[in-house]
């Protein structure tokens, strides 16, 4: 039988957070593939997960740190680069999901949503990306939901979800010129997300940034970036009589041609 080539020896990898699916699955997919890791467990880590992480590959660090918190984004960072002298790929999977209604949830719950999950990504990748800049490359992929299209009793989760994504596109704009790339991956089916962030490290992908990816049964689906489907204009303004026939229909032909 042939074995199966270690396509991330020597890429060094850091998951901020291996309490999560998605943490986990990333993590084990990268062991696997011969990556050297720093991988971060904010609460008590999962002895049974850490030592088969370490039978598949022992050029792992394990860290503790809470990265909603400012300065432990700086440290964690810190820690990877003392440990490897660079950083190849960062892997954001902290999350955080209160299914609760608008009505519902109360201001610190909804609070605790973004910090956990929005604010967690903003602080890790803000030290990354100084590294990554002075570097001249990197990748980063935040893998998140579909929350934010839209579901029921999940408004935190939603705004997490869409936040990461909209920062997403931002920072792959502000770190093309400096050679780092950033996606974002809205996942269900976490094993094929898992390999889908890992692929992000090859040469091949280094073009590929502020794409928003979905997977689901095995499968990926790759999501068109916002654009306008259709365009309203009149000469001198529109008066609330116009937009009460023009919008209805445009938005039923629009939804009709796709």
């Amino acid at each position: 039988m042939q074995e199966k080539s270690i396509k991330l020896k020597n890429k060094v990898i850091l998951i901020t957070d291996i309490e999560t699916d998605a943490g986990i699955h990333a993590a084990l997919f990268c062991a696997e593939q011969g990556a050297s890791l720093v991988l971060n467990c904010p609460g008590k880590i999962d002895q049974s997960l850490k030592s088969k992480i370490l039978s598949i590959n022992d050029q792992v660090s394990f860290t503790n740190f809470d990265v909603s918190i400012y300065k432990n984004g700086e440290l964690l960072v810190q820690e990877t680069i003392d440990k490897y002298q660079r950083l190849d790929s960062l892997i954001n999977t902290s999350n955080f999901c209160i299914k609760k209604s608008l009505e519902d949830i109360e201001a610190d719950e909804f609070y605790d949503s973004i910090r956990h999950g929005l604010k967690s990504i903003f602080v890790v990748t803000k030290f990354a990306c100084s590294v990554m800049k002075k570097q001249g490359f990197g990748n980063i992929t935040n893998l998140t939901s579909d929350a934010g299209l839209g579901v029921e009793n999940a408004l935190g989760y939603s705004a997490t979800s869409e936040g990461t994504i909209g920062m997403t596109r931002t920072v792959a704009r502000d770190m093309s010129k400096y050679g780092v790339i950033c996606n974002a991956i809205c996942s269900d089916d976490f094993v094929s997300a898992a390999v889908l962030a890992a692929s992000f490290c090859l040469n091949s992908m280094q073009f590929i940034s502020g794409r928003t990816f979905g997977t689901k049964d095995g499968s990926i689906f790759i999501y068109q970036e916002p654009r306008p489907v259709s365009t309203i204009s009149k000469w001198g303004g529109f008066e609330l009589e116009d937009l009460e026939s023009i919008i209805p229909k445009t938005i039923d032909r629009a939804l009709s041609d796709n």
